[in-house]
């Protein structure tokens, strides 16, 4: 498999978001309600790092170098994973969304042209069928248990799933790694499976009425140093029951996570996680 640009950017798009997204479930140790689940998101986010190491470690470089020496514009992640955790109802709603969409993404994987992608993606699933089953376990507790707690939830995944939708953003220059079998099932494909899965459980949930409401996107702002051109803010595509299911309607627009363009939210982040690596440049642990 040759590694161009298209190729490095689809890895970028998988490594990122589970690299900021572990970090942001780092931030529960020692604040998590209780201490189960203390211990739980710490091991998490420990997964999502290292399955971020190894998708870096398909490409040529040094790890690390990928991971902590770039500027922000040069990452990949949707804008759902760097969105500070909030309370436990955000982010309990944030981890089942994009565990579901986690889920979708590595299945297609493992069908990839990509002999060692393919290969990688099996072996993630070995530990995301758990991320998934915690936040399913989760999402019931909240959803059929006190009021209080089915409201956190509610207002989660109401704030949640426009970003949510944007977890499928197209890539750049997306059809060439389709065509050629790296990424098997385009990003549409998989979002229309995503968004049905998600809509049958909320509707188990009486919880469907947050698809019917989600706005677009909020505005994307550039990041990194110097001049950066500013691109249109991503919207995404609207929700509709249509015969029966969930569908999408109209396409994404504009330019977001997978582009480079984040939120305000995420330079803070950049800062605090490759602080280190930039104070001691070259060094080794």
């Amino acid at each position: 498999m040759t590694i161009d640009e298209p190729h490095t950017t689809l890895l970028l798009a998988i490594a990122d978001d589970e690299l900021i997204l572990g970090h942001r479930h780092s931030e529960w140790t020692g604040w998590a309600p209780h201490l189960e689940e203390d211990l739980a998101f710490s091991s998490i986010a420990q997964d999502e790092m290292a399955h971020a190491r190894l998708l870096f470690g398909l490409l040529e470089g040094d790890e690390d170098r990928w991971a902590l020496g770039r500027e922000p514009s040069g990452y990949r992640n949707a804008v759902l994973c760097e969105r500070p955790n909030r309370d436990w109802g955000f982010t309990i709603a944030r981890q089942y969304l994009y565990d579901l969409a986690d889920d979708v993404r590595t299945e297609a994987l493992t069908g990839s042209s990509w002999k060692e992608l393919a290969d990688l993606a099996r072996l993630m699933r070995l530990e995301e069928r758990y991320h998934l089953q915690h936040a399913r376990a989760w999402f019931e507790r909240l959803a059929h248990g006190p009021v209080t707690g089915r409201q956190h939830l509610a207002d989660g995944l109401e704030a949640a799933v426009p970003e949510a939708l944007a977890l499928f953003e197209p890539l750049p220059d997306e059809g060439s790694v389709v065509a050629d079998g790296a990424l098997p099932r385009s990003s549409q494909d998989m979002l229309q499976e995503w968004l049905e899965r998600v809509g049958a459980d909320l509707e188990a949930a009486s919880l469907d009425f947050v698809l019917e409401r989600h706005a677009p996107v909020g505005e994307m702002v550039p990041t990194g140093s110097g001049e950066v051109p500013v691109a249109e803010p991503l919207t995404v595509p609207g929700v509709a029951r249509r015969d029966g299911r969930w569908v999408h309607e109209g396409a994404f627009a504009g330019a977001g996570g997978r582009q480079g363009q984040h939120s305000e939210d995420f330079t803070p982040l950049w800062e605090d996680l490759t602080g280190l690596y930039r104070a001691h440049p070259g060094a080794r642990w």
